[in-house]
């Protein structure tokens, strides 16, 4: 099984848009699929509900054993709740727990995608020492592009210690507008000094995304007009995630 963990230290910035995404286009690839979701918020569990397992995301951080549920679909979700709030104030042998509780489901996937909260907490921690590869999305803002520094460290930091196979597939920059002065001009910024982690592929600024989202589809299964660019920009990027996966 394959692990992808969506992570980023900064709120707001759409992963949980792009691991559902993922997750859907995997899934539509004829891939078993599971989707962790790490974020009390349980945006993405909303999104997935109709694939849901029976367990919850704070079990994977006991040590009871667990039996998933496998979706006839392929598509398989261990849902938020409100237990993870708790895991951060947990020992760091939960860390241990939950490697070995996604280690103990593996053979049943293909592939694991993992949403994450916005905070470098034992979550998150986790998530990287049990994943194969980051994507962090970015929005093209002061306050999103601060924390790349202290992001890329944070990562390099997990690879080093903990998971020396851990591959970076970049920084994603996400709902970007082609006619905002502003984002052109952080994206001419970032790239002197940062051009080796960004992924060479944007997401555009789509109500229709989000509006798929809330009804558990992909943008490119709404059906109307304005989603169909919207799809076929977002199959494009994850294509461009998969091959980046795929060549590391």
């Amino acid at each position: 099984m394959k692990t992808f963990v969506i992570a980023n230290q900064k709120g707001g910035v759409g992963k949980t848009a792009i691991a559902c995404h993922l997750t859907f286009f995997l899934h539509e690839r004829g891939y078993k699929v599971l989707h962790v979701d790490l974020d009390p918020q349980a945006n993405g569990s909303k999104t997935l509900s109709a694939h849901k397992s029976g367990i919850t995301a704070s079990q994977l951080f006991n040590a009871e054993p667990l039996s998933i549920a496998q979706s006839k679909s392929g598509l398989t979700l261990i849902e938020a709740d409100a237990g993870l709030t708790q895991v951060e104030r947990a020992e760091n042998k939960v860390i241990a727990t939950f490697h070995s509780q996604l280690a103990a489901l593996a053979p049943q996937f293909d592939y694991c995608v993992i949403d994450t909260a916005p905070t470098f907490g034992l979550r998150m921690t986790a998530a990287l020492i049990a994943g194969n590869f980051v994507l962090s999305p970015i929005e093209l803002e002061g306050y999103s592009i601060d924390g790349i520094t202290s992001m890329i460290k944070a990562f390099q930091g997990i690879k080093q210690k903990y998971n020396p196979g851990l591959k970076f597939l970049g920084m994603l920059p996400n709902r970007y507008s082609a006619v905002s002065p502003a984002q052109k001009l952080a994206l001419k910024e970032l790239l002197p000094k940062y051009a080796s982690y960004i992924v060479p592929a944007k997401i555009p600024m789509r109500s229709a995304i989000s509006e798929a989202l809330n009804l558990g589809v992909p943008v490119w299964r709404l059906d109307k007009s304005s989603a169909r660019d919207a799809g076929k920009e977002f199959k494009a990027v994850l294509d461009l995630v998969i091959q980046r996966s795929e060549s590391q």
